[in-house]
């Protein structure tokens, strides 16, 4: 398994992370995507029909490497987190080129959006739906119940935070409350759309809502000083921000400011 202390596998070799689930890491690497977007392969030990979660970019040498980490299992469902074209480029080529149904929560990707706390059978294996959004208003994260294995798209990322566009903070720690109650039973880990695997779930999201509420109290007091413009708070936010990443940080900003006028108390002891 991938983790924190591990090296990242290489761009299209089969990765095993669990006894259910199989990294395959996309060729896309850049600032948003960090080492690249993971796509999972998901089967029961021994079936013969398996699901891929976020295919990723529409790439002739990641289908193949997808393909190839399927095996002689069947490819039954193409599930995606959220519509965000590194995680869903693919997905509809994949599905022609195998005969799977793709599910998602986006009605542009389905002819049946997901919906929360739906099951989908693949073989003996149940995938839960988990409605988590925040990143995004279609995101969405899959439980395996056998294993209690979770993975969420951008919703929980390897490492650092996800972008949460204006209006959709208050969902974000909604839906981080939502993964500590599924991910409550021993042994359960978190893999995400982007980085190693988490093996620690519970602390990894208390850890992520605390720095996301760190965040939203430096905007506050930030605002206190008189700085009001989401481009002055990020230059005195991110002091050494990657030109690249400035865009990202203006949408960080701008849903916190967002949340703090919506929201009597943004950050709750």
């Amino acid at each position: 398994m991938w983790t924190r202390d591990t090296a990242p596998p290489r761009p299209g070799v089969p990765s095993p992370a669990t006894e259910r689930a199989t990294l395959v890491l996309a060729p896309n690497a850049n600032a948003w995507t960090f080492e690249g977007t993971n796509t999972w392969v998901l089967a029961e030990p021994g079936s013969d029909v398996c699901a891929v979660v976020d295919p990723g970019p529409d790439d002739d040498q990641h289908l193949a490497a997808i393909l190839a980490a399927a095996g002689e299992r069947r490819i039954v469902a193409v599930l995606v987190t959220h519509a965000h074209h590194d995680h869903a480029e693919l997905a509809r080529r994949l599905a022609r080129v195998t005969g799977a149904a793709v599910r998602a929560a986006h009605p542009r990707l389905t002819g049946e959006p997901l919906q929360d706390d739906d099951e989908i059978q693949v073989g003996a294996l149940t995938v839960r739906v988990l409605y988590t959004p925040g990143h995004t208003g279609d995101s969405v994260c899959f439980l395996l119940p056998a294993e209690g294995s979770v993975l969420t798209g951008d919703t929980v990322l390897g490492g650092g935070s996800p972008i949460v566009k204006p209006g959709r903070l208050g969902q974000f720690f909604d839906s981080l409350d939502r993964l500590s109650e599924a991910l409550a039973a021993p042994g359960s880990v978190i893999l995400p759309g982007h980085g190693p695997a988490l093996p620690d779930p519970l602390a990894q999201i208390e850890r992520r809502r605390k720095a996301r509420l760190r965040r939203v109290g430096q905007v506050v007091d930030a605002m206190a000083d008189g700085i009001q413009d989401p481009e002055d708070l990020v230059d005195h936010l991110y002091p050494d921000l990657h030109p690249d990443l400035r865009d990202a940080a203006r949408i960080s900003v701008e849903a916190v400011l967002a949340h703090v006028q919506t929201d009597p108390d943004p950050v709750p002891s």
